[in-house]
C-alpha cells in the first residue's frame, strides 16, 4: 500500500494539481502515426489535504484506511475500466494505438536535455521506446484513486472519494510533448465510511469520482 503524501508544511492536494504544466491536446495527435499507451494505476491508496504541519502528518497515518481499502479494491478493476474508455476515445477519432504491457519505470528513465526550441518537451527521454514498440508516440497514463481526507492538524474535516489522472502525449521523433494534462475529481462520502455493507459507502464514493474522472478525461481528447 502506497499513501500520498505532500509536504511543505501544508498539505493541499487538490490544488497540487495547478502546479504542473497544462498543454491542451495538440491536433497534430490526429494523423496517420501510431501511439503507444501506458497506463499506469496506482494500488488503492489515502491521499491527504489540507493544512498539516510535520507532527500532525507523523500522527495522522492513516493506517486504519488500509484494510477497508483492500477489501473495496476488487469492485474497480480501474485499469481495465480506464483501458476500454481510451479504446474507445481513440477508436472514435481513427487513431491508430497499442497499449504497452511491459513495465516502463519512469523515474529511472533518462532525463532529456531540452534543446533550444520554443516546444515543450517530456523531462525524462521516451524515444528509445520507438524501435523497440513499433510506435510513434506515446500516451503516458498515471492514474492514483482511494479515499482523500482532509485535515486541520490532526482533526479530520471530510472524507471523500477521489481519482487522479496525469497524461503526456510525446512526439518520439524529438520527445517534444503534443498534451500534458493532470486533473483530478473527488466525490462527497455519503453517510460514514465504515458503514455499510463491505464498506458501501466508502465503496460508492469512490465510484462516483472514477466516473466523473472518465467524465472528465474524455473531454481532454
Amino acid at each position: 500500500m502506497k499513501f500520498l503524501k505532500f509536504t511543505c508544511g501544508i498539505l493541499l492536494l487538490l490544488t497540487v494539481t495547478s502546479c504542473v504544466t497544462t498543454l491542451p491536446l495538440n491536433q497534430q495527435f490526429y494523423n496517420t502515426k501510431k501511439v503507444g499507451i501506458i497506463l499506469q494505476v496506482d494500488s488503492i491508496g489515502m491521499a491527504k489535504a489540507g493544512g498539516q504541519g510535520l507532527l500532525d502528518m507523523a500522527l495522522t497515518p492513516g493506517n486504519r484506511f488500509t484494510a477497508p481499502l483492500k477489501k473495496v479494491e476488487p469492485k474497480f478493476n480501474l485499469k481495465e475500466t480506464l483501458k476500454s474508455e481510451i479504446s474507445n476515445i481513440l477508436n472514435s477519432k481513427n487513431k491508430q494505438f497499442q497499449f504497452i504491457d511491459e513495465a516502463i519505470d519512469y523515474e529511472n528513465l533518462k532525463k532529456f536535455n531540452k534543446p533550444n526550441s520554443d516546444k515543450k518537451y517530456s523531462k525524462k527521454d521516451f524515444r528509445n521506446l520507438q524501435n523497440a514498440n513499433n510506435v510513434d508516440e506515446i500516451l503516458l497514463v498515471k492514474v492514483k484513486y482511494g479515499i482523500l481526507v482532509s485535515y486541520y492538524g490532526v482533526i479530520e474535516l471530510e472524507k471523500q472519494g477521489y481519482v487522479n489522472i496525469g497524461s503526456e502525449i510525446i512526439d518520439l521523433s524529438d520527445n517534444s510533448l503534443l498534451q500534458q494534462e493532470n486533473f483530478q475529481t473527488a466525490a462527497k462520502m455519503n453517510g460514514n465510511w465504515k458503514e455499510g455493507e463491505d464498506f458501501e459507502n466508502l465503496k460508492n464514493s469512490i465510484q462516483d469520482a472514477i466516473n466523473s474522472a472518465i467524465t472528465a478525461l474524455k473531454t481532454k481528447f
